[in-house]
C-alpha cells in the first residue's frame, strides 16, 4: 500500500459561525457531499473534507492510497485525494484514532453540477414528453444524482442541509431533474463512463441569488446592499424553515377560513350573476390578477342527455397551477391522479339529466396560476367515451370569495441566498463542468443580466480554481402569446440577447432551445431534446469531440440596395430552413425606425433579408420576441439563436 502524505492548513478565516459548528461536533464529521453511491472526478486530484478536533491528523484510505489531513483551528480538514481512472466501485475510508467513516459504492466518473430555475428544477415525473417510459427505462447504476436540499441563508455556510446520492432507476429517477437526467443519460451512453450529477436548482429565482456576496458588491447595481449585509451579523439559521413557515402559515389561513367552501359557493342554485366571465383555459394573469395569493372559483353549466346519466364521467381539465377541488351538482368529487393533466371522476349518481353545474376551486399564488393547457384538453367523458363535451369557454369567474393573504417578501431571491446555501458548501467539489437553465425570473429587469451573468460564471469558476471550467447554459424558450407583428420591446428577447453575448467568455456553450416552448406554460415538456443539445455542446467544450455543436453569432452587415447581407462568425457552417420552408422571423426597419417583416434567403454561409416596402433598410432583428415564429437552423438541424444588428 501506497502512502500520500498531505498536510493541509488552510488559511481561510471562517468566522465565528464556522467555529460554532466546528465546535459541535463531538466526531469525526466528512461534508454531506460526500456519501454512498457517490462519483467522484476523474483524472483530477479531488478534493475531500469535512471538520473533527482542532489540530488532529485525518486519514483518507481511497483506491489503496492513504492520504491525510490536519484539521486547522476551526476544526476543518481537507484532502486531496490522488487522480484516478474511471471505474468503480470502491470503498472510501476516513478514520482518526477512534472514529471510522466508511463511504461505500463510490465510482469515478465525470460529475456535472446542474443549476438553475425551474426548467432545470423540472422532475422527470412532472408531464415531461414520454415521462412513462422514460422512467420505466431509467436503470442505470452508471448515472447517480445528489439533490441538494433547499436551503437559504445570509451567509456562506461550511455545508449543505440535506440530500443525498442515489443511483438511476425507477424509483429514485421520477425525482430526478429532467434536463439533467437526460444530458447525463446521452453523456454516459456516448461516453461509457459513470456519470455524477449535483442537482442545485430552485424555481423562481433570480441570477443574484445565485451570486457570492464578494462578486455581487463589486457590480455598482449592489454594492452598497452586499456591504450592509456583509456587515450584518445576524444568524440567518434555518432559512428555508423559516420561508416554509411562511408558506405553511399563509396557506393555513385559506384553509381554515374556507369561505367559499361555507358559503355553499358549490350550490347548484348559487347566485353567481353578479360574477365575471372568462374566456378557459386561461392564466389568471388574463384577467388582471397578479399579486394576488387566494383561492379563485369558477363556475359553468353544462348539458347532458338523459341516456347518458346513467354512466359514470370523467372530467378532464388538462394542466391546472396549484391547488383545485371540483364539486358537481353540490357534491365533491374525487380527483383520479396526482399528474399535472387534472381529472376528476364523477359517479353517475350524481348526474342529472339537463343542466349540471360544475364548480372548480384553483389556488393563485401571487398570480401564478391558471388553467395551462390547450382548449381540446378541457372536456367532461363518459367513461365508455361515446360522449364528449366541451368544457372550454365561458365560466363564471370570482377571486374575493376567499380571503387574500398579504404578499411577501420572497427571500429566495435576496442576493447571495442561494449561493450562500446550496453553491458555497459544495465548492470546491471537483468537476467536469456545469450546466445552467435560468433567467426567466430577471425579464423584469432585462437589461442588467448581460453585467451579472458573465459575473456568476466567472464567481464558480474561482472559488472552483477552474478559470476554463466548461459552462454551458440554456437560452431560454419561446412562450407566451405568439405576435402577428414584430415586437421592438421584449424583455425576454433582451435577456435572450444578454445570454448569447455570454458566449464570449473562454469555454462556453449555449443551448439554443426557441423552438421547444409552449404558448401557454414556460416549462416546455420536451426536456429530452433540451438536455440531449446539452450534451452536445459538453462532447464538444469538455471533451473536444469532433461534433457538430456550433452557435452561430453574427458579425457584421452590409447594405445593399433595398437589402442588408448579414454575415456570421467564422465557425458558421451555413444554414436551412426548417422542412424547406420560407424563412420566418425576420424583421427589417426602415430609415423611419420602424420594423416590419421582412423576407429573406439563404445564400451560402450569409442570410439576405429585404422587404418590398422599405428602400433603405437600417436593421435587422430574428425571433425578436417572447415567442416568436421561425425556423431558421444550422446545417445540422440545430435551431439559430436570435439576434439583432442594431
Amino acid at each position: 500500500m501506497k502512502v500520500r502524505a498531505t498536510v493541509l492548513v488552510l488559511l481561510l478565516i471562517w468566522g465565528g459561525q464556522n467555529k460554532t459548528y466546528a465546535q459541535t461536533l463531538q466526531h469525526l464529521k466528512v461534508a454531506h457531499i460526500f456519501s454512498h453511491n457517490m462519483v467522484l472526478q476523474r483524472q483530477v486530484n479531488t478534493p475531500i473534507w469535512g471538520w473533527a478536533k482542532a489540530d488532529t491528523k485525518v486519514n483518507i484510505l481511497f483506491a489503496n492510497t492513504i492520504t491525510t489531513a490536519i484539521t486547522n483551528a476551526a476544526g476543518k480538514w481537507m484532502a486531496y485525494l490522488p487522480a484516478q481512472k474511471a471505474g468503480g466501485p470502491y470503498h472510501l475510508k476516513i478514520y482518526q484514532t477512534n472514529d471510522t467513516i466508511t463511504i461505500n459504492n463510490v465510482l469515478v466518473g465525470d460529475v456535472w453540477l446542474a443549476a438553475g430555475q425551474s426548467n432545470m428544477g423540472w422532475q422527470l415525473d412532472w408531464g415531461v414528453l414520454n415521462k412513462d417510459e422514460a422512467i420505466k427505462n431509467s436503470t442505470n447504476p452508471n448515472i447517480r444524482f445528489f439533490t441538494v436540499a433547499d436551503d437559504l441563508n445570509n451567509k456562506p455556510q461550511p455545508d449543505v442541509s440535506g440530500g443525498e446520492w442515489v443511483e438511476s432507476n425507477p424509483k429514485t429517477s421520477p425525482q430526478f431533474s429532467a434536463l439533467a437526467y437526460f444530458f447525463a443519460q446521452d453523456l454516459q451512453k456516448k461516453l461509457n463512463i459513470p456519470i455524477g450529477i449535483i442537482h442545485s436548482s430552485w424555481g423562481g429565482t433570480k441570477i443574484e441569488s445565485w451570486m457570492s456576496t464578494e462578486m455581487l458588491k463589486t457590480h455598482p447595481e449592489y454594492a452598497s446592499a452586499m456591504a450592509t449585509q456583509i456587515a450584518d451579523t445576524t444568524n440567518f439559521d434555518n432559512g428555508y424553515e423559516k420561508f416554509n413557515a411562511t408558506n405553511t402559515l399563509r396557506d393555513s389561513i385559506l384553509k381554515y377560513s374556507e369561505n367559499g367552501i361555507n358559503q355553499k359557493v358549490f350550490a347548484p342554485n348559487y347566485d353567481d350573476s353578479t360574477w365575471q366571465t372568462i374566456i378557459l383555459p386561461a392564466k389568471l394573469t388574463s384577467v388582471g390578477i397578479n399579486n394576488f395569493y387566494g383561492y379563485c372559483w369558477f363556475r359553468k353549466t353544462v348539458n347532458i342527455p338523459p341516456r347518458e346519466t346513467k354512466k359514470d364521467f370523467i372530467l378532464t381539465f388538462g394542466e391546472i397551477s396549484n391547488e383545485n377541488i371540483c364539486y358537481v351538482n353540490g357534491q365533491k368529487v374525487e380527483r383520479l391522479n396526482q399528474n399535472p393533466m387534472i381529472q376528476y371522476t364523477v359517479p353517475h349518481s350524481i348526474l342529472k339529466s339537463g343542466n349540471n353545474q360544475i364548480t372548480i376551486r384553483v389556488l393563485a399564488r401571487y398570480g401564478v396560476g391558471g388553467f395551462d393547457s390547450k382548449a381540446n384538453d378541457l372536456f367532461a367523458q363518459s367513461n365508455n367515451k361515446k360522449f364528449k363535451i366541451t368544457l372550454a369557454g365561458n365560466w363564471k369567474f370570482n377571486q374575493n370569495i376567499e380571503p387574500q393573504t398579504p404578499l411577501w417578501a420572497e427571500p429566495y431571491n435576496s442576493p447571495a441566498y442561494i449561493y450562500n446555501a446550496k453553491i458555497a458548501p459544495l465548492l470546491p467539489y471537483a468537476l467536469k463542468g456545469i450546466i445552467w437553465y435560468q433567467g426567466e425570473s430577471n425579464d423584469k429587469n432585462a437589461p442588467l443580466y448581460q453585467s451579472l451573468f458573465p459575473i456568476l460564471i466567472n464567481n464558480w469558476r474561482s472559488q472552483l480554481n477552474q478559470a476554463k471550467l466548461p459552462f454551458i447554459y440554456g437560452q431560454l424558450a419561446n412562450y407566451g402569446a405568439k405576435t402577428t407583428m414584430p415586437v421592438e420591446k421584449s424583455n425576454t428577447a433582451i435577456v435572450r440577447n444578454a445570454q448569447l453575448q455570454t458566449l464570449s467568455l473562454p469555454n462556453t456553450a449555449m443551448v439554443v432551445n426557441i423552438d421547444l416552448g409552449l404558448d401557454e406554460d414556460v416549462h416546455f415538456k420536451n426536456k429530452q431534446a433540451c438536455g440531449q443539445r446539452f450534451a452536445l455542446a459538453a462532447l464538444d467544450i469538455a471533451y473536444k469531440h469532433d461534433n457538430s455543436f456550433i452557435t452561430p453569432i453574427f458579425k457584421s452587415s452590409k447594405t445593399k440596395g433595398n437589402s442588408i447581407c448579414l454575415s456570421f462568425s467564422a465557425n458558421t457552417q451555413g444554414f436551412k430552413s426548417k422542412n424547406n420552408q420560407p424563412l420566418k422571423g425576420f424583421a427589417i426597419r426602415s430609415a423611419m425606425g420602424k420594423f416590419v417583416w421582412a423576407k429573406a434567403k439563404i445564400k451560402g454561409k450569409q442570410i439576405i433579408v429585404w422587404a418590398n416596402s422599405i428602400a433603405k433598410p437600417t436593421a435587422v432583428r430574428y425571433a425578436w420576441a417572447n415567442n416568436p415564429t421561425c425556423n431558421l437552423l444550422t446545417l445540422d438541424g440545430l435551431p439559430v439563436s436570435p439576434f439583432k444588428t442594431d
